[in-house]
């Protein structure tokens, strides 16, 4: 054993550089809050013993409305062509008010949901399609207007006209467009300042004024003062009584070429210059004016776009470094490239749009679109300040710090706005730490991977303890102090205590020889061990009992442990699941009973009653009532949410096969360790709360030609029409966590849940008065409708109509009464041979419907028209499709590893999924001539006359969504933890040359290669 009895110091030469030391400062808020509770002050820096990080301003962990405080923390997404942007160059951005982004690039306008992007062609937007969008508007009406090389068009009640000519904008390009209190439309282009009014146009000029016509933005302050940046002339302000005020370099303005101009809500504006900086001006009557340049932070004085976002926080373009972001008189920057400063796909910026949800969108020359936004949960990693990514452990310490382990940077304290570093320069045994304990009189315990145990004590002190002090092995996976203030030590050769002294390997039968990864002594004073391999340990009254799968354990590899309040032991498995022992009795709750991961690294439980869960895919959480509730047979399923990829973390991979994989601090927060850094949790502060997005409908397409979104009910043509409804909803943040589900009323009886699908597709509507009813979730569980469905009218054919029934009727009428009359003139001659033919009839009906009850023509499992039903069907329908030349269209679905699912489950359970099945598929068909049928065994069959193969493959998707949707639990699948099907599309026109056999036999080639693709799809 050794011992350091001075405090630890920075050698001279591991002071940081003047750059380090500005990114280390920025974390210092961001830790005074993520270590105090959320409603604490921020709390002053003090100087750190090593490694220090200096003060910066606070925010909340998790607090969504709130943009992180270092732009290192923002998620930076990209969206190029290949995505679907129309060209790479973007020039304009707006959110309407709706949630929608509109974007105006170099080819043309574009709408994006956060999912997808809609693009507009000739027939929809003649002014603007293909064409340069450089200016993009919405006023008080809701309408879109739009600047273009030949103009300014808008776009409302789904439609684009034309508003302003290219000769009324001076033959050039329109720039800018701003609304004033009265509801005119400014345009400031490259010829002319344009002034639309209720129609009327008036352009200005020399005569008007106008000191110069090459313009470049127009924007309104809260004055009424219309502020026009112009391209050589300086800066422009027009006054409300009509007069022109210059500021150029005889005012003292820095440069003649100004890029963008932004109103400030505290009066004046803010101007970007192509050269000089950044200018603020107050007022047209005050001149004096404050210009930051690269000397006060900039990264460039050549700069592009403004934009303010929620917090106020003013963000910069520039052209060739990248977007600044002003905040309490600094300017912090991210541009393009590696490192914590890089991260944008381009840095000659072109426009910036802060959203309503704290993103900033950026867009560049020509590298596409970016969006920068607050990550879910709150990273701390090196770009913050920590000395390591790669965080194993983590202990908050009843002084409020938290402490985090590192594989390679040694242990992190992080506390009062500052990190303290401690590494193997200051006493530690190594910089490889795996785990860590806080004893009751403030020992910090510490177990490394390569060099033992060390704990620092309440003074400061490091002692270090290895093999030569007893420990059994160098490899440290656990550390545990017991009730009776023993401290345990799990290594992988063995366990081992602390005797005051040294450590002495603990020899029991029974007791773990290797591989100890969790200690817990619970509330009766027993000692559990969870071991990598052996299974779970108890330890009473110097006797050891052994758990394993015999005894009920879903795996032997125990890496977590946790007693809750009503003393049952919650056992984390290495990818099996989760055991609780209880009463002597232990249950399982698996994946396949609703858990989002197998593997349990850690069991963390909030004040709210869940347990939050690391695994290598990110992590999770699940009420323990529902697990409860499961074992206890009150639940047959348990709803836990995971956050993974799709949440912006840094990484998915989380620190396990440790003690102290994770932490809950007084303010209960959960401090998770992952491969790239510290992940802070707020569970009251979680992505898809609050209220639900609203849903939209974003296009609608009649038989593939879209139609205008002009709010009118929607009126379909007589026939089979294939309608498709594109939905969308108001977030932009939280768009990959959002559901959508819908009831056509007059077709269904109730929602459909299509999950993330936003895509509905109806392939031929019979006619009749639907209601389109939509609603969209950001968590599955609360949901909001939207105001007003969608009235759907598919007018009828002829034929359909109730003045064609009328008279068919009629004549019916007509017809059967002269057969009555002829009837009964013929009656008396043919008494005798009626009544033998009515005896013989009456035979031959009985003996039919005998001879029709032993061929029923329904499956008794499904309740669908069984494989005889179908035969005669599909034949008379290809028949009819060969006279009429027409499209005829088959289905085969079969149920993905279904004799899998009998084996484990049973035969009546298996005839139960098959029910469920088949009733998808009949709900599926709405048609008086489709038919849906079991085929035999798992597989089903539908029948579609008159849909061509796109019909029949969107009828297709839609019941494999469907049945996917059932969630019916497959615990053998290959494909996923639900039961699924592969189905096989095949449609042709009936011909001489071929039979129905053939196209029998497409269909299942067709189902066939779907399984071969990997099951769970449409062929």
């Amino acid at each position: 054993m050794t011992s350091d009895r001075s405090a630890p110091t920075v050698p001279a030469d591991s002071v940081p550089s003047a750059s380090l030391r500005r990114a280390v400062a920025a974390v210092a808020l961001l830790l005074a809050a993520a270590l105090a509770p959320a409603a604490a002050a921020p709390v002053a820096a003090a100087s750190a013993a090593s490694h220090p990080a200096a003060a910066a301003s606070a925010i909340v962990p998790g607090d969504l409305a709130d943009p992180v405080r270092e732009v290192s923390q923002y998620k930076i997404d990209l969206w190029q062509t290949e995505q679907g942007l129309p060209l790479n160059t973007v020039q304009a951005l707006l959110q309407s008010r709706d949630g929608g982004l509109w974007i105006g690039t170099a080819g043309g306008l574009a709408r994006f949901d956060g999912k997808r992007f809609v693009s507009f062609d000739a027939a929809q937007a003649p002014d603007v399609a293909s064409q340069p969008v450089f200016a993009l508007l919405e006023d008080r009406q809701g309408r879109l207007w739009i600047g273009h090389p030949g103009g300014v068009a808008v776009y409302a009640q789904g439609r684009f006209s034309a508003a302003i000519s290219k000769t009324q904008a001076g033959g050039r390009r329109i720039w800018s467009l701003a609304e004033d209190p009265s509801g005119a439309i400014w345009a400031a282009g490259d010829g002319a300042l344009v002034r639309w009014k209720d129609g009327v146009v008036k352009t200005f000029g020399a005569a008007d004024g106008l000191p110069a016509a090459r313009l470049r933005t127009v924007a309104f302050d809260r004055a009424g003062t219309l502020w026009i940046a112009t391209t050589g002339a300086g800066l422009f302000a027009m006054t409300p009584d009509g007069k022109f005020h210059v500021f150029d370099a005889s005012t003292g303005f820095p440069h003649p070429q100004v890029r963008f101009v932004l109103p400030d809500p505290a009066g004046g504006i803010w101007a970007a210059t192509a050269g000089g900086g950044l200018v603020r001006l107050q007022a047209v009557d005050r001149p004096d004016m404050r210009v930051y340049t690269t000397a006060d932070g900039l990264p460039s004085d050549h700069l592009t776009a403004l934009a303010r976002d929620l917090r106020g926080d003013l963000w910069i373009g520039s052209w060739g470094a990248g977007v600044s972001r002003f905040h309490d008189g600094r300017f912090s920057t991210i541009s393009a490239g590696p490192g914590p400063a890089g991260g944008l796909a381009g840095a000659q910026i072109w426009s910036l749009m802060a959203d309503r949800e704290g993103s900033l969108w950026v867009g560049t020359w020509v590298d596409g679109l970016n969006r920068l936004r607050n990550r879910a949960f709150t990273p701390i990693g090196t770009p913050e300040g920590l000395s390591h990514d790669n965080v194993r452990s983590v202990v908050a310490a009843r002084d409020g710090a938290i402490w985090a382990a590192t594989a390679g940077g040694g242990i992190n304290r992080l506390q009062g706005g500052r990190i303290t570093t401690l590494r193997q320069a200051d006493g530690l045994p190594s910089d490889e730490v795996s785990t860590m304990h806080e004893a009751r009189d403030g020992t910090l315990w510490i177990g490394t991977y390569t060099a033992g145990v060390a704990r620092r004590l309440p003074d400061g002190r490091i002692e270090r303890f290895g093999p030569d002090s007893g420990l059994p092995g160098v490899e440290v996976r656990a550390v545990y102090e017991d009730r009776d203030g023993t401290v345990w030590v799990g290594t992988r050769s063995a366990l081992a205590r602390f005797n005051g002294r040294g450590f002495e390997q603990i020899r029991a039968r029974g007791l773990p020889d290797e591989g100890v990864a969790a200690i817990l002594q619970d509330r009766a004073g027993t000692l559990w061990f969870g071991t990598t391999g052996q299974g779970l340990v108890r330890w009473r009254d110097g006797q050891a009992r052994h758990f394993s799968t015999a005894d009920g354990l879903l795996s032997d590899w125990v890496i977590a442990l946790k007693e809750d309040a009503s003393g049952a032991l919650w056992i984390g498995t290495n990818g099996e699941g989760i055991n609780r022992l209880k009463d002597g009795k232990i249950g399982a709750v698996r994946p396949a009973d609703g858990l989002w991961d197998g593997l349990a690294q850690v069991l963390l439980e909030d004040r709210a009653g869940y347990f939050w869960i690391t695994c290598n895919r990110g992590f999770y959480r699940v009420a323990r009532d529902d697990l409860d509730g499961l074992i206890d047979g009150r639940l047959k399923q348990v709803r836990s949410v995971g956050f993974g990829p799709g949440d912006a973390l840094r990484a998915t991979s989380f620190a396990g096969n440790l003690q102290a994989a994770g932490a809950i601090d007084a303010a209960g927060r959960a401090w998770l360790p992952s491969s790239s850094g510290l992940v802070v949790v707020d569970p009251e502060r979680l992505p898809g709360g609050g209220t639900p997005p609203a849903v939209r409908i974003e296009q609608i397409k009649v038989d593939g030609v879209p139609m205008p979104l002009d709010g009118r009910p929607l009126d379909l043509p007589p026939g089979p029409v294939a309608l498709s409804v594109s939905l969308a909803a108001s977030t932009l943040r939280e768009a990959d966590r959002v559901r959508f589900r819908f009831w056509m009323e007059g077709l269904s009886r109730g929602w459909t849940d299509v999950g993330q699908d936003r895509e509905l597709t109806f392939p031929a509507l019979s006619h009749g008065e639907y209601r389109l009813r939509l609603a969209a979730s950001a968590d599955g569980q609360r949901w909001r409708e939207a105001e007003r469905p969608l009235p759907v009218t598919v007018r009828p054919r002829f034929h359909e109509t109730g003045w064609f029934h009328l008279l068919v009727g009629l004549a019916a009428i007509g017809g059967f009464a002269g057969a009555v009359m002829l009837r009964m003139r013929q009656l008396r001659r043919r008494q005798v041979e009626m009544e033998r033919l009515v005896a013989q009839r009456t035979e031959e009906l009985r003996q039919a419907n005998e001879h029709l009850k032993q061929l029923s023509f329904l499956d008794a499992v499904t309740g669908l028209p069984n494989r005889r039903r179908f035969n005669e069907a599909a034949e008379e329908e290809w028949r009819r499709a060969r006279r009429a030349r027409t499209s005829l269209a088959l289905v085969l679905a079969d149920v993905d590893a279904f004799k899998r699912y009998n084996d484990q489950l049973g035969h009546l359970k298996g005839d139960e999924c098959l029910a469920a099945v088949g009733a998808v598929l009949g709900a599926s068909i709405g048609r008086a001539g489709d038919l849906a049928a079991r085929y035999g065994g798992e597989e089903f069959v539908v029948l579609l006359p008159g849909a061509d193969r796109d019909a029949a493959h969107r009828v297709a998707e839609h019941i494999r969504a469907g049945i996917e949707s059932l969630a019916i639990a497959h615990p053998a699948s290959p494909v996923g933890p639900v039961i699924t099907v592969s189905l096989g599309v095949a449609a042709c026109v009936p011909d001489d040359e071929r039979g129905l056999e053939s196209l029998i036999a497409e269909a299942d080639d067709a189902l066939y290669a779907a399984k071969r693709d990997g099951r769970n799809r449409v062929r």
